[in-house]
């Protein structure tokens, strides 16, 4: 899933990933799609925790599932010219340079370990699960400053370039695994009104955390021409680097299980059901309803999901803070990050004091880094048996601007048509959030099996700015209606006895 981040420099290993898609494959919602359907047993557990009361399903196991999601506001992607698409040139040049402007991206890496649902009681279900997960947001990386440091001087970048930024500029990418432990509980069943909840307490594990930072930034870039080389003049502003836990730079898959932190977290939600025809769904036992079945006309559920923090110690080895100072006829040439490796980038910056002054008290010991908490709302109305259309809204809690350690989801919108049975379902995503703007995607479920894409449709007919696709597999048994099976035999057996 992941390779090698080698480079050149913090920005070539870190940022140009992050926009490229090429190491690992944040703003929509996770699962598009396949999320709003009814079957999806277990991972339904991930999208609101009260989803699995009142289950389909008598147990469910989910095997594997894996969504990855990546974007960013400057390039674009098209399925019939793939070849161009990640070509890295081509991609290079839409992402920085003196047109680019502020360049900002995201990705994301969800992949839902082994986890298992069971009913405890019809009006109770549990489930234990465990998934891994990578975040990285970009923000507002001023292009021309993108260009010069990850590809050297460039002759037509429009030299001298001056920058005045109050925007906080910074790239993160954090690590985690989880491991949850969820109850759902029927909390009022008043026939066509039902009301159901969800807890999921969350041990946390952190793999790793490391951030760039650069705030009130002004600099003027000039050319040498003798040397062919970019550099900084009348700089101001400061730059702070932060890590903990295990280091991006040749970061692998097998870096997911070297837990370095800990954390606590939980997910909160709540599904209200509004069910007109009550009495058709009801049966003769104890419970009173037909578990495998579509029981309502709407459905409203709301969640507080990825509510915690994980605490990690500071590597001061390699973190640090300073104000940026390059003044009179200074020169600091861009071409002296080429052969630094991330971890040494403190030993550089300490090595030149008269261009960065290191800040005191810039490097607590410990530092706590929030999870990307968010309000997911949904309503999901059902047209005719089973036909359906569902509107969603992801909205972030988390702010970066003055915490660029901590990784945040982009707000977005999401309606999705679908239409689902026990074996087969299809659902056509449309989304709009605020880094990549309109996607149209699909998705499929055939029995234990999903894939889908919520940019697919996008990417065919047109361009899309994000590359998304996720897919599962996951398997349960679906409840049997029983009783009523019984009460229609023995309606049958008086019948024939009169």
């Amino acid at each position: 899933m992941f390779k090698q981040l080698n480079g050149q420099s913090f920005l070539r290993k870190m940022i140009v990933p992050a926009l490229l898609t090429s190491s690992l494959p944040v703003f929509s919602q996770d699962f598009t799609g396949y999320r709003t359907g009814n079957y999806t047993g277990v991972n339904g557990v991930f999208f609101n925790p009260a989803n699995i009361a009142d289950s389909r399903y008598r147990w469910d196991v989910n095997l594997f599932s894996v969504s990855v999601l990546a974007g960013n506001n400057q390039a674009s992607f098209k399925l019939s010219k793939i070849g161009d698409s990640f070509n890295a040139d081509s991609l290079e040049n839409q992402l920085y340079g003196k047109n680019a402007g502020g360049t900002s991206g995201a990705m994301n890496v969800g992949f839902l370990a082994p986890s298992f649902l069971f009913n405890v009681s019809p009006k109770t279900s549990i489930a234990l699960t465990s998934r891994a997960r990578v975040m990285a947001n970009v923000q507002d990386i001023d292009g021309t400053l993108l260009q010069q440091v990850v590809d050297g001087y460039t002759s037509d970048a429009g030299l001298p370039y001056s920058i005045t930024s109050g925007k906080n500029m910074f790239v993160n990418m954090n690590a985690w695994a989880e491991f949850g432990a969820s109850v759902g509980q029927v909390l009022y069943d008043g026939d066509k009104h039902f009301l159901k909840g969800g807890l999921t307490l969350k041990y946390l594990a952190g793999v790793a955390n490391n951030y760039i930072q650069l705030k009130n930034f002004a600099a003027t870039i000039n050319e040498d021409k003798a040397s062919s080389r970019a550099y900084l003049s009348n700089t101001t502003g400061r730059i702070g680097i932060g890590f903990g836990g295990n280091s991006f730079d040749d970061f692998e898959a097998s870096n997911l299980t070297k837990f370095e932190s800990s954390g606590f977290g939980f997910d909160l939600g709540f599904v209200y059901e509004f069910r007109p025809d009550h009495a058709k769904h009801r049966t003769s036992d104890n419970y009173g309803w037909k578990r495998n079945e579509n029981k309502y006309k709407l459905r409203v559920g709301v969640a507080l999901l990825d509510i915690g923090s994980i605490r990690y110690k500071r590597d001061l080895s390699r973190s640090a803070a300073y104000d940026l100072g390059v003044t009179g006829s200074e020169r600091y040439y861009l071409s002296e990050l080429n052969d630094v490796d991330l971890d040494d980038y403190k030993q550089h910056f300490d090595s030149r004091p008269q261009f960065f002054t290191p800040v005191a008290g810039s490097a607590e010991n410990e530092y706590k880094v929030a999870l990307p908490t968010t309000i997911q709302l949904d309503v999901d109305y059902n047209i005719h048996n089973g036909f359906y259309v569902s509107a969603a809204g992801q909205f972030s809690l988390v702010s970066s601007d003055n915490k660029p350690y901590n990784s945040q989801y982009q707000n977005a919108f999401t309606v999705t048509p679908r239409y689902e049975s026990r074996l087969f379902s299809a659902f056509l995503p449309l989304n709009y959030n605020e880094l990549t703007k309109f996607n149209a995607g699909i998705s499929v479920r055939f029995g234990p099996v999903f894939i889908g894409s919520g940019s697919a449709i996008t990417a065919l007919l047109d361009e899309s700015k994000q590359l998304d696709a996720h897919i599962g597999v996951r398997f349960g048994v679906l409840h049997k209606n029983k009783a009523g099976k019984k009460k229609v035999k023995k309606e049958k057996a008086a019948e024939e006895t009169k």
